[in-house]
């Protein structure tokens, strides 16, 4: 019998991919038969569903959520706020209360139209990764305040019936960790509904990696009593901060990764009864946003199955258990 990502990790958590218009069309058959969740990548974004204000293009997300739900495939929303993303015209001649005002508008009609998501991530990276800072710097910030959290996440619970999150990267970071847990915990305090932490698991081949800070950070997430997602899982064949463009990926780069998927599985099997779902963030390698990030037109390699949709030794490594 053939693997299946969703029938090995049945009894683990739910196994996702993020996908796109292009994906969900030439991807169809990976996702068919390995994942049981489905994230718009970048069609439920609030740039892509309303350019303009009050007239929504739900088109592309109309695509993927129509074959989620005719493959009985659950969907996580994302996202609400985010810095980036943004239509021009949501931050101008916007004081507080008309950019909360903007943002209940956008997030009722998303909620109305896809009523059924299991879960949406509300705020999108609003932490800084530095020492010294806390809220990174953004429009929401500079015009709602601090409290934009605590609204945005208000705003989501009156119309979202799905579960509501926090999603960041650098999550295991023990300065930014110790931020998630500050912000996540002030947001519950202020009376708002938050339900969970995504935490977003870009992984590279950088010597840093740390298993034991991976273990740690799960454990002090878990005892807050949020839901866990793995949200937005690759491994890049690169390390953090190369921006070189290289001739290719080496057989070591490859095995050095498989070696990364293996044992990040298996800290994540063994939290099993912590973690709901893990998502990675592509399907296939000729998809993939690494693809195009750091570098446009490197080729990464940073998924399970390549840009033929086989499977790859990551594939296999962390099937075998």
């Amino acid at each position: 019998m053939e693997l299946s990502l969703k029938e090995i990790y049945k009894d683990y958590f739910k196994i996702g991919a993020a996908v796109n218009i292009e994906s969900v069309d030439t991807c169809k058959d990976l996702i068919l038969k390995h994942f049981n969740s489905i994230t718009c990548e970048n069609a439920m974004k609030f740039d892509a569903t309303e350019p303009e204000e009050g007239k929504f293009t739900f088109d592309d997300a109309d695509k993927i959520y129509g074959f989620a739900r005719a493959n009985n495939i659950p969907v996580r929303g994302h996202n609400f706020v985010w810095h980036q993303a943004n239509p021009e015209w949501l931050f101008q001649n916007a004081d507080r209360e008309t950019l909360l005002r903007r943002l209940e508008n956008h997030v009722k009609a998303l909620a109305e139209r896809y009523p059924d998501i299991y879960c949406w991530d509300c705020i999108n990276e609003g932490i800084l990764d530095d020492k010294d800072g806390y809220l990174r710097k953004t429009q929401w910030l500079e015009i709602v305040g601090e409290d934009y959290f605590n609204e945005a996440f208000k705003i989501a619970a009156k119309y979202v019936g799905g579960a509501l999150f926090y999603n960041d990267y650098n999550e295991f970071d023990p300065i930014k960790r110790e931020k998630i847990i500050r912000k996540v915990n002030e947001i519950r305090d202020s009376g708002a509904r938050i339900d969970g932490i995504g935490l977003q698991c870009h992984l590279n081949l950088n010597h840093s990696v740390d298993f034991d800070e991976i273990k740690r950070g799960i454990e002090e997430y878990a005892k807050l009593d949020y839901k866990l997602q793995i949200t937005e899982h690759d491994v890049s064949n690169y390390a953090r901060g190369d921006s070189e463009m290289h001739d290719g990926i080496t057989f070591e780069q490859y095995k050095r990764q498989t070696k990364i998927f293996k044992e990040f599985f298996k800290i994540l099997r063994e939290y099993k009864n912590e973690i709901e779902t893990v998502t990675f963030w592509g399907t296939a390698d000729d998809t993939c946003w690494l693809n195009y990030f750091p570098v446009r037109g490197r080729k990464n390699g940073g998924l399970l199955f390549d840009e033929n949709h086989e499977p790859k030794e990551g594939f296999y490594a962390i099937c075998d258990f």
